[in-house]
């Protein structure tokens, strides 16, 4: 079986236990980091600030079954595999749960190999079945079609909402690829926070892929959604860029022929289809109408949204 990737990430719930000592050592040694946590809205916290990869949630953990169903109850998040780590005297009370939304389960304490074992499984599992983008940890194109699809069925006054960012080649060019990656980590980390704290269950995020990014929101909260997603990220991005670039507000490089250019800083732009006032009978025209709203809103300067008004039929 293959060595766990490097930079595979486990959040772990647990109270102070010795026994859980040679779980957290085996899964270090085999190259995971590991994430600690006692309070169940701390490691919350954590997960829309860096999802994991796997969660490891301890039954002696206060609120661990909050923790359990709140997140697998999540539109954003409740793709990633989450193993409970009990004792045989629970066992009786785990089946008496109306909802137990785990992923799998684990004996402990016991061998520490044997968890381990499990956690590749679940790795490999989740790489096979699900599409989730391995920078952000996001959703991906086929579970953001059937999520699109799915609202237009239900006929939800829901909001389809395109982001992607501005200049991104640009600024990869300028700062290097591990930038640009920390870029789209921290835009994925803006988008889930807003929607996760300004939304409910109707919302959604995805990461289609590169610098694009979609998300669901209820039509009543866009513009407020939109903007504060705009208002963050115009503030957490500054610090991804270079003090000389920033005061002079443009980064300087070359264009397609070799001459020197000066180029907008990072920005995004946000095309939004309100269901509540277009009708959209198929998914194909969401793509169209998304592609028409973002010739306009990119020819904007800095970062800025556009609601699509129009009824199509």
């Amino acid at each position: 079986m293959k060595q766990a990737t490097m930079g595979k990430r486990i959040l772990c719930l647990h109270e102070e236990d010795y026994a859980y000592d040679p779980i957290r050592r085996i899964l270090s040694d085999k190259g995971y980091f590991v994430y600690d946590y006692s309070d169940a809205n701390a490691a919350l916290a954590h997960i829309y600030n860096e999802p994991p990869d796997i969660m490891l949630v301890s039954t002696e953990t206060r609120g661990w079954e909050e923790f359990m169903i709140r997140i697998k109850s999540d539109s954003v998040y409740k793709h990633l595999p989450l193993i409970l780590l009990t004792s045989e005297e629970m066992l009786t009370s785990l089946l008496s749960l109306s909802d137990l939304s785990c992923d799998d389960f684990f004996l402990y304490p016991a061998r520490p190999e044997e968890l381990l074992l499990r956690v590749r499984l679940k790795e490999t599992n989740a790489t096979s079945n699900l599409d989730a983008n391995p920078l952000s940890r996001l959703p991906g194109n086929q579970t953001i079609m059937a999520t699109i699809q799915k609202t237009i069925q239900q006929e939800k006054t829901s909001a389809l909402c395109y982001l992607d960012l501005d200049n991104f080649k640009v600024f990869n060019d300028r700062y290097g690829f591990a930038r640009g990656d920390e870029a789209i980590r921290m835009t994925a980390r803006v988008i889930t926070n807003v929607v996760h704290r300004t939304s409910n269950s109707d919302s959604f995020v995805g990461h289609v892929g590169g610098d694009d990014f979609f998300f669901i929101v209820p039509s009543h909260i866009t513009k407020e959604c939109c903007e504060q997603i705009i208002q963050n990220f115009d503030l957490v991005i500054s610090t991804l860029i270079d003090d000389e670039d920033r005061v002079r507000g443009y980064i300087e490089s070359k264009d397609r022929r070799g001459n020197i250019q000066h180029f907008p800083l990072l920005s995004l732009s946000i095309a939004v289809i309100d269901l509540n006032t277009t009708t959209i009978d198929h998914p194909g025209k969401v793509s169209s109408i998304a592609g028409e709203l973002k010739k306009v809103v990119k020819k904007l300067k800095g970062s800025n949204y556009m609601i699509n008004r129009r009824t199509r039929l």
